[in-house]
């Protein structure tokens, strides 16, 4: 095999294992806190982990911003009309409307308008509006966790890495 695909191995394998610890951190941390179906923080740590703890910074940072719009019009659009599939499209198009008109919003767009029906959705489990609310907060709960995962794991990944010798250093 040559030094090139060796690398490439090395690198999926890093990669693949800080999914794998991202994802089952989530899932059996937020299990053990009483979150019946953390399926949304699974999610986010696959769609924020990056390779590069600075692409993963960025990619945080863009879901943490999309993550926001989409909750805020989620959140309010449950307070003030309660939950309805109509309700859920109509908003996440007028979402992508809205942010289509500005200029040099953040990449990964299309997260907010996905998070605006992903939050909304939430209500459809519930059987009072208090009860969609709460849903609604655990799922904007458990994409934070997932953020903070994934960055967690980037930073400490990033530090094994620079501790590791290089074969440039042996002498």
């Amino acid at each position: 095999m040559t030094a090139h695909r060796l690398d490439r191995i090395k690198k999926a394998l890093v990669y693949a294992s800080k999914m794998f610890l991202g994802a089952a951190i989530c899932w059996y941390g937020l299990l053990l806190m009483g979150v019946s179906n953390p399926i949304w923080a699974v999610i986010t740590v696959l769609i924020v982990s990056d390779p590069d703890v600075t692409t993963a910074f960025n990619l945080a940072k863009t879901r943490t911003l999309n993550t926001a719009v989409g909750c805020t019009v989620g959140l309010t659009t449950m307070l003030i009309f309660g939950y309805s599939p109509e309700a859920s499209v109509f908003m996440m198009a007028l979402t992508v409307f809205v942010i289509m008109l500005i200029d040099h919003y953040p990449a990964n767009w299309r997260l907010a308008p996905a998070t605006v029906f992903i939050v909304m959705d939430a209500g459809r489990l519930a059987a009072t509006q208090r009860e969609e609310i709460t849903y609604a907060m655990l799922r904007m709960l458990e994409i934070a966790v997932g953020c903070a995962v994934a960055l967690a794991l980037a930073g400490l990944y990033t530090y094994l890495a620079e501790r590791q010798p290089r074969e440039t250093d042996v002498t």
